[in-house]
């Protein structure tokens, strides 16, 4: 027979569970909600959406200016999953308009947000190349203002990468060779990674790339030499998803099919897309990479984060993040962390 005090301490148990359980989503706020887990709809802006969506940012920059446009799409995305999918396609299209706006590549850069993996960097970027007198030098010398090592020169660099698919028209080994032209290997790197990014991500109808295949969506990686196979990799999953949308677990499935050494790259990069896709659903991303074999758990995980950390230009939300994972993943939720910290380090 349960008794009366018994009773009274289960009841104040339960409350101070309850004031526990809201103390904590309290103060890890500033993460999206991790609760739902189902698999998003498949949605994002048609065409004619987009175009309403993108003419109503860039009012804003010639009505006021960046920061009013950056600011608004910042809290639109926190609860339309659809524009959110579109933000760094919009972004980049911010980051041109400003540079059109100002003439001035130092002008435009004065209104950076890092807001869904630096796009607007990369647009100014893109504007400022297709209107140089001599884009060799201007390759050389854009990202200048960023200390090598620090998280906004890789995102600058990374950005020359996008420029200089611009200014190749897509033209993927050009391309690469304009990123070898940096002295410093840190500075090669990013810009790389930029070129593969853009090439992935290319509207195909707007801006084509010879460097797709529809069939074969792992293509051109196969053929790189070895210090480009690893961003290739990464990236390729963006163009699978983009045939097949949502599909997620079968990404993960289809990258068995990569070279056996960048399977794991490829894995990480089904990660980053994903969250990129879902960044107010982490707790499904979770789920996704928990469908996969043991051993590329980690990995995907890995880039689940390094996409979360860019997407905020900030390693505190994914600390945050990290505490709410499963325990399992923590391990490979911190270490990518601690691989990006050194970025955030000056």
């Amino acid at each position: 027979m349960i008794n009366n005090k018994n009773l009274i301490l289960m009841a104040t148990l339960v409350l101070l569970l309850g004031y526990l359980v809201i103390r904590f989503n309290s103060k890890y706020s500033s993460v999206p909600a991790t609760s739902e887990v189902n698999p998003p709809a498949s949605k994002e802006l048609s065409g004619e959406e987009y175009a309403t969506t993108k003419e109503k940012f860039l009012d804003l920059i010639v009505n006021h200016d960046p920061r009013v446009a950056l600011a608004g799409l910042r809290e639109e995305v926190k609860t339309d999953n659809a524009l959110l999918r579109s933000c760094h396609a919009l972004v980049h299209e911010i980051g041109r308009a400003a540079y059109e706006k100002y003439g001035d590549f130092g002008e435009a850069i004065k209104y950076q947000d890092e807001i869904c993996n630096s796009g607007y960097l990369h647009g100014v970027i893109e504007a400022y190349f297709s209107n140089v007198a001599d884009v060799f030098v201007a390759i050389k010398a854009v990202c200048d203002p960023y200390p090598v090592g620090t998280y906004l020169s890789w995102e600058c660099y990374h950005g020359v990468g996008h420029g200089n698919m611009y200014y190749t028209s897509n033209n993927l080994p050009r391309s690469l060779e304009l990123c070898d032209r940096f002295d410093d290997s840190f500075a090669q790197a990013a810009c790389a990674n930029g070129v593969f990014m853009e090439n992935f991500n290319t509207d195909q109808k707007l801006h084509p790339s010879a460097f797709l295949k529809a069939d074969d969506p792992l293509y051109p990686c196969a053929e790189q030499t070895g210090q480009h196979k690893n961003d290739c990799y990464l990236y390729a999953p963006t163009y699978y998803l983009s045939l097949h949308k949502n599909d997620y677990t079968d990404a993960l499935k289809w990258c068995e099919g990569a070279e056996s050494p960048y399977v794991t790259t490829c894995v990480q990069g089904v990660g980053s897309q994903a969250i990129k896709e879902n960044i107010n659903n982490p707790k499904f991303i979770e789920k996704v990479c928990m469908s996969n074999t043991k051993t590329q758990i980690d990995a995907c995980i890995v880039g689940m984060i390094g996409l979360f950390i860019n997407h905020y230009g900030s390693l505190e939300p994914a600390e945050e993040l990290c505490e709410q994972l499963e325990k399992s993943n923590r391990r490979a939720c911190y270490l990518s962390i601690q691989s990006s910290s050194r970025l955030f380090a000056n």
